[in-house]
């Protein structure tokens, strides 16, 4: 069953759809993450209030759509059923309206939002197929900018592999370096993901001490 996604009009990217990816299964973490209250609040809807000024709507992606009601959150559900993040991605852009999609993690909840805004906002303005930015990790799929046209290209890619990186391989995205990115995210937030739960308890742990006078903060 598939709930289909509401509408938020906005004026600011048109051509972008905000898409939150949640729909894995989480066995390091060993919960669902969507749920996962960070400061008292969910993460997914954490997430969500980072993109959806930058988007023309906002959709969750998940597997677990009953479990993801009480979010709040326009939901649709994974086309094929725990296929990974390329998964994730066909089915973004296989309900998208628009002709772009803003991918995010749901595992991120540090997302920037002026670094969402910066990549909608890029939308129809790159000749490539996609926007990605590269930290010292490497290539960093999420945030990310992706063309519903590459629709074809991520159904045909599923039939033989799911991993993301391959995908990127193959599709050779626009990167912003930090040069470019850092001047919406400084410290790199955005990449931040919760793989266990001792990522959690050293966030939970950061942000406490953020609160206290004189320190640096995130």
């Amino acid at each position: 069953m598939t709930t289909l996604p509401g509408i938020e009009a906005s004026r600011r990217a048109p051509e972008a759809t905000g898409a939150i990816l949640a729909g894995g299964s989480s066995r390091r973490f060993g919960r669902d993450k969507a749920t996962l209250k960070l400061a008292g609040q969910p993460l997914a809807c954490r997430v969500a209030a980072a993109l959806r000024p930058a988007v023309a709507e906002l959709w969750l992606v998940t597997n677990h759509p009953l479990a993801h009601l009480s979010l709040g959150l326009p939901l649709v559900t994974d086309l094929v059923s725990f296929s990974g993040p390329v998964g994730g991605l066909a089915t973004a852009l296989f309900y998208a309206r628009t002709p772009w999609v803003l991918l995010a993690s749901v595992d991120a909840p540090l997302l920037s939002a002026e670094l969402a805004a910066a990549l909608a906002a890029a939308a129809g303005k790159t000749s490539r197929p996609a926007l990605v930015c590269e930290s010292e990790r490497g290539l960093e799929p999420f945030p990310g900018l992706y063309a519903a046209r590459l629709l074809p290209r991520v159904q045909d890619f599923l039939q033989k592999n799911r991993r993301f990186m391959s995908f990127l391989e193959l599709i050779r995205p626009q990167v912003w370096e930090a040069d470019t990115w850092r001047a919406f995210d400084p410290e790199g937030a955005s990449f931040f993901n919760l793989n266990e739960p001792k990522d959690l308890d050293r966030l939970e742990a950061r942000m406490a001490g953020a609160k206290k006078p004189g320190h640096p903060g995130y």
